[in-house]
């Protein structure tokens, strides 16, 4: 059985499709894309919690064929041919013969049984959305999702989607990403699940924000079909921390800085940093923000002032991560940001309201604890 495809069309599928196949497996399957021929060609990878599956136009007479090819070196070749159209034959055993103009190339793949079947959407749910709003839930939540594998729940961002709102949570303990964008699309009912990160990467890579999408979302799974592309994935079904509790409501002391100055100082004196804490001080009064750090492994130091206006008589002192009120930083839009405080061991809140633009944003940070 042979059937040509675009090459250029191929090249294009493989790119989007790698993205899902994990970097390391015990399992050889999962290190491959499934080919199925038919009047398309469908070509499907999974990572058995995120599987994506788009479909190519082919050239072809023959009869539906499978197979599950490696994808890396079917990447290289491919990337690696100038012709317009190549042929893939389907011979005994699972090899796979890709012929051009000029030559002849053979790869073994594996039994397409073995591939990880595809994900059963029990009694789903269709939910629109504006792709330009989840994409900015995406953006704003991501750095905040932690990494803990002990921590499965916050692996993933917290979604709570109605008629009016669209609420979007992510935290990894040290930090809190929280953002509300008003919703104008009807929903039948109410909507909170957790999503992995993988998924929502996905999405925004392949995704333009230009666009309407249609969520699936049933028992277990998620998915995104769109154009020729679908995108599946598990949901998490653990329980969400109630996260309302960990943001203090008595920082009723507000540091008022430029926003552009203050990351630029801390850019600068954190290159020397302990490169393992990244620890910070700021030192505030009521007109200047000393940010300062030390790094007594390496003998080295850094300290600038900035102009500031504070609403306490009294100065603090409070540390954090460099790299964490960084990335706080620059997901607010405003020129002077409000960093409201209260003692040097309560969590930090930067917030910025958009009421014209409809979107609510909480950013929490946790400090760390000075030895002095």
């Amino acid at each position: 059985m042979s059937y040509k495809i675009n090459t250029d069309d191929l090249l294009r599928v493989l790119q989007q499709t790698i993205k899902v196949i994990p970097t390391r497996s015990t399992k050889p399957i999962l290190g491959c894309a499934l080919f199925s021929f038919s009047e398309k060609l469908a070509i499907r990878a999974s990572n058995q919690e995120t599987s994506i599956s788009t479909t190519i136009n082919i050239n072809s007479q023959a009869k539906e064929g499978h197979v599950a090819i490696p994808i890396g070196r079917l990447i290289e070749i491919t990337s690696n041919l100038k012709e317009e159209e190549i042929e893939f034959s389907l011979l005994e055993n699972n090899k796979v013969e890709i012929k051009t103009k000029s030559g002849k190339f053979s790869i073994t793949g594996q039994n397409y049984q073995e591939f990880p079947s595809m994900p059963v959407m029990n009694e789903s749910v269709s939910v629109s959305l504006n792709m330009e709003s989840f994409n900015e839930i995406i953006d704003f939540t991501k750095n905040s999702i932690s990494k803990d594998d002990l921590k499965p729940a916050l692996q993933g961002v917290l979604f709570k989607i109605d008629s009016s709102q669209i609420l979007g949570v992510s935290t990894d303990g040290h930090r809190l990403s929280r953002i509300i964008i008003k919703n104008d699309k009807e929903q039948p009912r109410e909507h909170e699940i957790i999503v992995p990160i993988k998924f929502l990467t996905l999405l925004n890579s392949y995704i333009n924000k230009e666009d309407q999408v249609e969520l699936e979302i049933s028992e277990n799974y998620i998915s995104v079909s769109h154009k020729n592309q679908t995108i599946f994935s598990r949901i998490i079904k653990d329980s969400y921390p109630d996260y309302e509790k960990v943001v203090p409501l008595d920082n009723n002391k507000q540091l008022v800085i430029n926003r552009q100055n203050l990351i630029d100082s801390i850019k600068r004196v954190s290159i020397f940093s302990n490169r393992s804490t990244k620890q910070i001080t700021l030192k505030i009064n009521k007109s200047e923000t000393t940010i300062q750090t030390e790094d007594a492994e390496k003998a080295a130091s850094g300290k600038e002032l900035l102009q500031s206006n504070f609403s306490d008589d009294n100065e603090l002192k409070i540390g954090f991560n460099a790299n964490f009120i960084l990335e706080a930083l620059n997901q607010i839009n405003q020129k002077d940001v409000t960093i409201f405080l209260n003692t040097p061991l309560s969590a930090a809140i930067l917030t910025e309201k958009d009421e014209a633009l409809k979107k609510d944003k909480l950013l929490l940070l946790m400090p760390i604890r000075l030895n002095d």
